[in-house]
Order: C-alpha cells, then sequence, then structure tokens
C-alpha cells in the first residue's frame, strides 16, 4: 500500500463543495441538493437519513501536475453502472470565506474515466464544476425515474 505522501490531507475540496460554500456558484437551494460524501467524493441523492441514492464518483485530489491513477474507481463505476470522474483542484492563496482555515480553489482540471473515457483533461472553474456537479446530478436522476438522461459530451 502506498503511503499518505502529506501529514496533513488537504480539505479544500471538502470545504469547497458543502453547501455554504458552493452556493457561491450555485443559487442555495441548488447548492443544498447536491449531496456528497468524501470517499474521495460520491455525489448523491439524498431521500432522508436512511435512502441515499448513489448518481456519480468523483476521485479528488490536489493538482500538483500529475496524470492521476484512475483503476479502482473506474472498476468501482463499471460495477455501480454509475459514472466516475476524477477532478484535480488548485488551490487558491486566497481562504475559503465560508471555512477561514482551509484554501479556496482556483480552478479544476475533469476528466471523465467511466463511461467514454476522456483522453484529455477538460479545465474549469470552479463554477463550471459546480454546475457540471448539479447537470451530472440531473441526468442521473432522471435515468433512475425512467426518464430519458442526456448524453451531452461536455460534461
Amino acid at each position: 500500500m502506498q503511503e499518505e505522501q502529506h501529514l496533513i490531507r488537504d480539505r479544500a475540496y471538502g470545504v469547497w463543495h458543502r453547501s455554504r460554500s458552493i452556493s457561491r456558484f450555485l443559487g442555495r437551494r441548488q447548492a443544498q441538493s447536491l449531496t456528497m460524501a468524501d470517499l474521495d467524493s460520491v455525489l448523491f441523492v439524498e431521500y432522508g437519513y436512511s435512502g441515499k441514492l448513489p448518481l456519480a464518483l468523483v476521485e479528488v485530489a490536489q493538482d500538483i501536475g500529475q496524470e492521476k491513477p484512475t483503476g479502482v474507481i473506474r472498476e468501482l463505476a463499471k460495477m455501480a453502472n454509475l459514472p466516475a470522474f476524477v477532478a484535480l483542484y488548485t488551490p487558491a492563496s486566497r481562504a475559503n470565506p465560508v471555512s477561514p482555515a482551509w484554501h479556496d480553489i482556483d480552478g479544476f482540471r475533469v476528466k471523465r474515466v467511466w463511461p467514454k473515457p476522456e483522453r484529455f483533461w477538460r479545465n474549469l472553474s470552479p463554477s463550471e464544476w459546480a454546475n457540471a456537479l448539479v447537470q451530472i446530478r440531473d441526468w442521473q436522476l432522471r435515468r433512475f425515474s425512467s426518464m430519458p438522461a442526456a448524453n451531452d459530451e461536455t460534461y
């Protein structure tokens, strides 16, 4: 097993995706409906505490110029029949305004790893990634509610 590379795990993304922070880029209602669990990240819809429907998997890491391995998240996504993404974030020099102990985020490099794996990274602003997460959630909800899901190449 690979050792942890840093003594303290950076929490910038964990803070960024919470509703109080991500609502800077989305409406408050959308931000509150964008429920995630830090596994690295599982996007899910919540029906009270006992009912949570996983909708997407996201491998998250600080961007240090790496090509992030995605084998495990890809295989989990295949088994669960869920879309999976890798999102590498660049910490900002400023603090997150809703949680000043942690850096805010300047941008993301994002790639879909399942289905239809992407070969190239997309550079997204925090607002663009927040909106992409909303679209992914909405498409998956339509899929699970028997409505046709969008198949947009962008996200």
